[in-house]
């Protein structure tokens, strides 16, 4: 060889050179659609660990495929974020006007201090949210980020809200997800979410986010306590599901094992992988 090429590696703790190579952990569901045009009725995706595919193997009827892997996600987006580059849909997020709340503003700004790149800033909100803001069932009290934070209480919808909103505070693209958390039987579900199950749509409705990161794309979160992932158990609607909307479990695989850090799971970041040219006469920049 004639040059010596030095590589800076920072990775995640069990990611470095000497450990051997992780086997891609996937989880995988398959739902059959039910209702009234019902390739219309949910949402394909095709995400960074979260995958749902649209297939009708008789011709008839629908089935979602949904397929959420563990792999690490590249923590090369930086915080805070350029909105030079960013596509439209994700601009678009960063110029449309938030409620002056200034407890909101300080929130947003504490929780981010100090950052240093999206997906990091990402698990710092969601992990607050899933923290410090109690689950309660909808009720027919119109929620925002706003009565979320003051009550300290909210459904998925509000912590989803107030998720987003403190992140677009930060100058984050952040928007929301409606879907179906699914479940085979009420006892799938967690605390008081078992009175909302509904047999018909093999689960609960259910909201979390998406945030863009460049290089990644949109990445999916739910703020009852997943930053950068999801599970095979969430399947993403375009909107609320219509009249005669009807989902059955066909198959689940094992749920993934992911790594709680202080109540809080979340997707690994492999951190930076970058190969720096070292050698003797080398261009510098």
């Amino acid at each position: 060889m004639t040059r010596a090429l030095a590589l800076a590696l920072v990775l995640l703790p069990g990611l470095g050179m000497g450990a051997a190579p992780r086997p891609r952990e996937v989880e995988t569901a398959r739902y059959l659609v039910e209702g009234p045009e019902p390739w219309k009725s949910v949402r394909p995706v095709e995400g960074p660990g979260y995958r749902v595919a649209l297939s009708s193997p008789d011709g008839r009827s629908l089935v979602a495929t949904v397929e959420v892997d563990a792999s690490p996600l590249r923590d090369t987006a930086p915080f805070p974020v350029d909105p030079r580059p960013l596509p439209a849909e994700a601009r678009v997020l960063l110029t449309e006007p938030l409620p002056a709340d200034d407890e909101l503003e300080d929130l947003s700004r504490m929780l981010l201090r100090g950052a240093v790149t999206q997906l990091e800033a990402v698990e710092r909100v969601v992990s607050w949210v899933a923290k410090r803001i109690r689950y309660e069932l909808p009720s027919l009290l119109e929620e925002s980020a706003v009565s979320c934070h003051r009550s300290r209480r909210g459904s998925c919808v509000g912590r989803s809200l107030l998720a987003a909103d403190l992140l677009r505070r930060g100058g984050i693209p952040a928007r929301q997800v409606t879907g179906i958390l699914t479940a085979r039987e009420p006892s799938e579900l967690t605390g008081n979410t078992q009175e909302l199950f509904n047999e018909g749509i093999s689960g609960v409705r259910h909201r979390w986010i998406e945030v863009f990161v460049p290089g990644l794309g949109w990445v999916p979160s739910d703020p009852g306590g997943l930053a950068n992932t999801v599970t095979a158990r969430h399947l993403a609607l375009p909107e609320a599901p219509p009249d005669g909307f009807g989902l059955t479990v066909l198959s689940r695989g094992p749920a993934l094992a992911l790594r709680a850090r202080d109540g809080l799971f979340a997707r690994p970041r492999l951190r930076v992988v970058e190969a720096v040219d070292l050698s003797p006469g080398a261009e510098r920049p």
